[in-house]
């Protein structure tokens, strides 16, 4: 029997239906009192674009790992167009954003959307492009450098007018690339996981002397945790430093009471203090357990990061938000292709 994953008018309906269920819970709402949808997409857009971004990067230097991982972390490439519909139930929200009703050409309700749904369209088509082209074929580096040319342009355009908008006139240049980052590092620790659910662990007495695929994929959530952690310290650096009102106000709101200065700080810990120990060691790079825990933790980091940015300024529907969730979470498990034979111990 073949999986949900290769039955393509299957796959078409649960899509159609996740996304008219999702949309209906949104609408049913009051408009603009509700961030639930925002928050399922803000997390699955940076992981499923970083996953097909994390493909794109690995083939661009020839990375061993990707063979191994590519059809999984391409799979999910469908979603992006449900991301782009998913921008339409939004648009009663966008009354909560400070600007509305404001005279502007950038920040216009008509315009917002339109730029957002053409870069997420884009992104789709360049990611299907790349997707179809064959593994090491001729033109798939042209086709990964366009994709991730347009992950770059997508992520950024989802942290500055998604989110940094939202706390207007609080700006940061740094935003964008803070997104981009760390969709990527989300896609690795993805591509991890997926590695392990497909393969298993590497096998044992390899006395080769090269690394497991595995390995690689630890290393590179090792050096991303360092780099996540360097963006962070510039961003808040750059805000302590210049000590402007509207800076250090987006940090009070998240710093000054309960729970989200524990949140803050959790963060902190799940996106470095837990991943860059874990990975620390060569031998915990090889260790299943150990990467995904690490791997986890950068998702659940990413995840409560993005409740971080909106809690402030919207509220979210229990109800609305585990529906949105699920239906997300479902999709992209739907994507993913079966196990291969798990080999013996």
């Amino acid at each position: 029997m073949r999986p949900l994953a290769e039955r393509k008018g299957g796959l078409a309906v649960l899509f159609a239906a996740a996304a008219a269920l999702m949309a209906f819970t949104s609408l049913r709402l009051a408009p603009g009192k509700d961030g639930s949808l925002l928050l399922s997409f803000l997390f699955f857009a940076a992981v499923v674009e970083g996953c097909i971004a994390a493909a794109a990067a690995g083939t661009l230097v020839n990375a061993r790992w990707v063979g191994s991982v590519r059809k999984g972390l391409l799979s999910v490439s469908p979603m992006m167009l449900l991301f782009s519909f998913l921008l339409l139930p939004l648009i009663p929200f966008l009354d909560a954003y400070p600007w509305a009703g404001t005279p502007g050409i950038w920040l216009r309700k008509d315009f917002f959307i339109g730029r957002n749904l053409a870069f997420l369209l884009l992104a789709y088509v360049t990611a299907r492009r790349f997707a179809a082209a064959p593994a090491g074929g001729e033109g798939t580096k042209v086709r990964a450098a366009s994709y991730l040319f347009v992950f770059v342009v997508s992520q950024s355009l989802t942290a500055f007018d998604l989110v940094m908008s939202l706390e207007y006139p609080w700006i940061s240049t740094l935003l964008g690339g803070y997104f981009f980052i760390e969709a990527l590092y989300g896609g690795f620790a993805v591509s991890a996981l997926l590695y392990l659910f497909l393969h298993g662990r590497p096998a044992a007495g390899d006395t080769s002397g090269s690394r497991s695929d595995l390995s690689d994929l630890s290393i590179l959530m090792f050096g991303f945790s360092l780099m996540w952690a360097g963006l962070f310290f510039a961003q808040f650096l750059t805000i302590w430093y210049g000590n402007i009102p509207e800076e250090v106000g987006f940090i009070a709101r998240r710093l000054s009471a309960s729970p989200l200065r524990e949140l803050s700080v959790a963060i902190l810990f799940l996106l470095f203090f837990i991943p860059f120990p874990a990975l620390l060691s060569t031998r915990m790079k090889s260790n299943p357990y150990a990467v995904s825990a690490a791997a986890l933790s950068i998702l659940s980091g990413i995840l409560l990061e993005r409740y971080v940015f909106l809690a402030p300024v919207v509220r979210f529907s229990p109800g609305a938000l585990a529906i949105d969730f699920a239906c997300l979470l479902v999709l992209f498990a739907a994507g993913v292709p079966r196990p291969l034979a798990r080999r013996r111990a």
